[in-house]
């Protein structure tokens, strides 16, 4: 299986690393804006000097040249590099959100179903062992009739300030919405483990603590001209090369984060990045005087075709990444949190029964969802077979429609939207 690859950041390149170690699969061709991206992973992929880019409109000059093509661009790019791959005849894997414009999800949906052309979306956690579990007990109804579920996507501070105050995912007006660009994978898993449409929502939601009204007194513009940077939580060296104490340095906070800016590891290049490097200045912004627009905490309240009852909760006030999900049934209820590998199963006048997922897998990429859905493109191209839950475009669209309606809801101050407004696929 030939594969083509578009979008270098950390998603991109994890999807191409996972490929690139698969036997009968060879990457041919990437493109990435950054010259220095595209030949680290040219490289360490054994792809061809002449089939590096820097330049999409010569990387799609090449025509169709593979099996299927990676869309790991930003977000407002995903529909043209889409739409672009498609009429070459390209089965796709998109990064999620597919765009934030619902009607741009319906165009390309349909022209892929005109073409006969196949197309996943990166809704990872459905392939993760964890969340599959979930299904898989759901479904054995165990649980009785499912009347609510709650869940919640727990953003650790430290991740929140990176990608959605000084990150590529700050601004709603050149990206997407937190709800879109975090939470798609959560709207989808609820509409996956209902197995039901939303009927109607409301949501609340606001920008409520990283703007210029919380910042601190004195404190400056940036990370290094700061009298504060030696206790400030968000400080940028802290984040990314730990601090110095008087009995050595902490650990970083987001050590991982530096690919964003900076292709060394080496804490001096780190540091020199984000003191003088275009790219590197704005991770090193203050917190509280960046230009970012996306809300910091926001909930969705969901009724169901099937009449179950969702409520989708995301904030950014975490010291860790996790989601945490109970979902209530008519004979018990099952409570996960993916920050372990353990899901509790309370039945109601039985004691609680531990389940335990293979650990292993939760410490991978989404829980192993990241290899679970690479393993699914070489699947559906090379193995014959029926695969229920896996992530066709023409399912994620519901994720889409369902962020849609709650921005919507939410400009609206919580008014209530009904989905039968929303465009959704004919």
């Amino acid at each position: 299986m030939k594969v083509s690859i578009i979008g270098l950041g950390s998603r991109g390149k994890n999807y191409g690393t996972h490929l690139s170690k698969m036997q009968d699969v060879q990457i041919v061709a990437v493109c990435d804006k950054y010259r220095n991206k595209v030949d680290i992973v040219g490289k360490m992929w054994g792809v061809a000097e002449n089939m590096r880019f820097t330049d999409e409109n010569e990387f799609f000059a090449l025509g169709k040249v593979a099996d299927v093509m990676v869309i790991a661009t930003q977000d407002r790019d995903h529909y043209s590099h889409s739409k672009k791959a498609l009429e070459l005849g390209y089965n796709l894997l998109v990064e999620k959100p597919l765009s934030p414009i619902i009607e741009e999800c319906l165009e390309l949906e349909k022209l892929a179903r005109v073409k006969g052309l196949k197309v996943l979306v990166c809704h990872v956690l459905r392939y993760a062992p964890y969340y599959r579990k979930i299904k898989e007990i759901i479904a054995s109804g165990i649980l009785g009739e499912v009347k609510e579920i709650r869940h919640s996507e727990n953003i650790s501070y430290w991740h929140y300030t990176h990608s959605y105050v000084r990150g590529n995912w700050r601004r709603e007006d050149t990206t997407s919405p937190l709800l879109l660009a975090k939470c798609c994978h959560d709207a989808d898993l609820l509409y996956w483990f209902t197995g039901s449409k939303c009927k109607s929502l409301s949501s609340y939601g606001s920008q409520s603590y990283f703007n210029h009204a919380n910042a601190p007194e004195g404190a400056a513009q940036n990370c290094f001209d700061c009298k504060l940077r030696t206790t400030c939580l968000f400080e940028a060296e802290y984040q990314y090369c730990g601090r110095k104490t008087l009995i050595g340095r902490t650990k970083p906070k987001f050590p991982w984060g530096t690919y964003a800016f900076c292709q060394s590891a080496d804490k001096k290049d780190i540091l020199a990045a984000l003191k003088t490097g275009e790219r590197g200045k704005e991770f090193a912004r203050c917190v509280f005087h960046c230009d970012n627009n996306v809300v910091d905490r926001q909930t969705v309240m969901m009724e169901m075709q099937n009449g179950i009852i969702c409520t989708l909760t995301v904030d950014a006030f975490n010291d860790k990444n996790h989601r945490h999900t109970e979902i209530r049934g008519s004979k018990g209820m099952l409570i996960a949190d993916d920050s372990h590998s353990v899901l509790t199963l309370k039945l109601f006048d039985k004691a609680a029964k531990r389940i335990t997922v293979n650990p292993l897998a939760v410490l991978k990429g989404h829980y192993g969802g990241d290899q679970g859905i690479v393993k699914a493109v070489y699947n559906i191209l090379n193995v014959d077979g029926d695969y229920p839950g896996y992530t066709w475009i023409k399912d994620t669209v519901e994720s889409h429609r369902i962020v849609a309606a709650a921005e919507l809801s939410r400009a609206k101050n919580g008014e209530k939207v009904d989905m039968q407004t929303i465009p959704d696929i004919i």
